[in-house]
């Protein structure tokens, strides 16, 4: 269907007496080619696409075309060739609207004898400067006309050239302009951009500053909590362990509530202190030589109370020997504690929680598997950022800081070991580290 509405000729309102015949499908790009050279007292019709062009030139006679490459029906080459295979109407300027991207579009241009070629995304002051240059050297046009053409090979093929030298020059010229066009465009781009990266970096500089005195705020007021949260912990366990027979059932209920919040507290306080030495770099070990047996079989014996309560039962399959071998004893016993904690919390009552090592002379691998409600596969790689939690709760409805693996990711990486997670829903977790062993080194494994 012909877009009537957007052909228009106001020729008698123009004082210039040029018209443009603009030829493009796109009726946005067409109105705007429309108002940018009306502003200039161009007179303007429009025509969507190469037959209708070749109408349009029938009717009358335009100064000069300018015509989109891709359009339906007839596309920009073919309707320019049509142009200037007639010998009325080659004398007619064409400006081809083109990418220029391929190598192959100006050989097109060239076989299809337009006289200068516009890129686009085109600027306003770059379609002025084209039209005035051809309007320009018109006259010069129709005096060096040879009519000699030329073959020439290129990619593989033979391609023969009618195209007149001042031609060639002109897309010579229109490449070269179009080439300086878009250094300009890239010139302000990365004046923006360094002008963005300047305000990054000043926001950067803010925010660890803030961060700084955060850090700061947050480790003066965890030590003046964690004291009394420690006695308030230490008290309430030794009434519920070693004075229970002499508590009434809600008094130690009420006891129990109580080490459950001060027990948590400690926790998510000693947690916030790690994440603090973890961002800051300060996260330091104290590699010694020690034997993993003994740490295991303490950590059982601590958490023995919690497990009982639970009702859950823990195995251990482990190899009779391992050497000693240099870590961090404190914080690979915060690594494996945290492990048994989680597989406790997830754990149902009355199942088993698995654990094993394995010891091979050069690394031990140690795994803690739960039989609970398991974590959906696309919510892993959540597991060890800081804050994180998943969409699964523990079964009875304990209390997490979402601190715990985050914190032993970066003790087990201290350790230059590894860490991860392994779930099935409905069938449980395994999480497991590895630490490389060194029985005979004298210093610390990250040496």
């Amino acid at each position: 269907m012909k877009q009537e509405a957007l052909k228009t000729s106001n020729l008698e309102n123009m004082s210039t007496g040029i018209e443009i015949l603009v030829v493009e499908d796109s009726p946005t790009q067409a109105l705007k080619l429309k108002y940018i050279l009306e502003k200039q007292e161009y007179a303007v019709r429009l025509a969507v696409n190469g037959r209708e062009g070749l109408e349009a030139i029938e009717q009358r006679r335009p100064t000069m075309v300018i015509s989109d490459v891709l359009m339906p029906e007839m596309d920009g080459y073919e309707f320019c060739s049509t142009i200037k295979n007639d010998d009325d109407l080659k004398d007619i300027p064409v400006i081809l609207l083109t990418t220029l991207s391929d190598p192959q579009d100006i050989i097109r241009g060239l076989e299809s004898g337009a006289d200068n070629f516009l890129n686009k995304p085109y600027s306003e002051e770059a379609l002025m400067s084209r039209i005035k240059y051809i309007l320009i050297n018109m006259d010069v046009r129709s005096r060096t006309r040879t009519g000699m053409g030329i073959e020439i090979y290129f990619a593989n093929k033979k391609h023969y050239l009618t195209s007149e030298r001042i031609q060639i020059i002109d897309l010579l010229l229109s490449t070269y302009e179009n080439a300086v066009e878009k250094n300009r465009e890239l010139e302000q781009t990365n004046k923006k951009l360094r002008n963005v990266q300047e305000e990054l970096e000043k926001n950067n500089d803010q925010l660890r500053l803030l961060n700084e005195q955060k850090n700061t705020l947050l480790g003066m007021a965890a030590h003046d909590l964690r004291n009394p949260l420690y006695l308030i912990e230490g008290y309430s366990d030794f009434l519920l362990k070693d004075n229970s027979e002499n508590l009434s059932e809600e008094q130690r209920t009420i006891i129990s509530a109580v080490q459950s919040s001060s027990t948590y507290m400690v926790t998510m306080i000693n947690d916030l202190l790690d994440v603090q030495k973890i961002e800051t770099g300060n996260l330091e070990m104290n590699f010694q030589k020690g034997n993993f047996h003994t740490l295991v079989d303490t950590i059982l014996e601590r958490q023995a109370f919690a497990v009982k309560k639970k009702g859950v039962d823990i195995t251990v399959n482990r190899p009779e020997h391992i050497p000693d071998f240099h870590f961090d004893a404190a914080r690979i016993e915060q690594v494996v504690s945290n492990l048994i904690d989680n597989a406790v919390k997830f754990s149902f009552k009355g199942s088993v929680i698995e654990i094993q090592y394995q010891y091979d002379e050069k690394e031990l691998v140690f795994s803690v598997r739960d039989h609970g409600p398991g974590i959906p596969e696309n919510e892993l790689n959540r597991l060890f950022k800081p804050f994180s939690t998943t969409s699964v709760k523990p079964t009875g409805n304990e209390r997490s800081t979402g601190l715990g693996l985050a914190i032993a990711r970066s003790i087990i990486e201290k350790h230059t070991g590894r860490i991860w997670v392994e779930s099935e829903l409905g069938k449980g977790s395994t999480f497991s580290f590895s630490l490389p062993v060194h029985p005979s080194a004298t210093v610390d494994p990250t040496s």
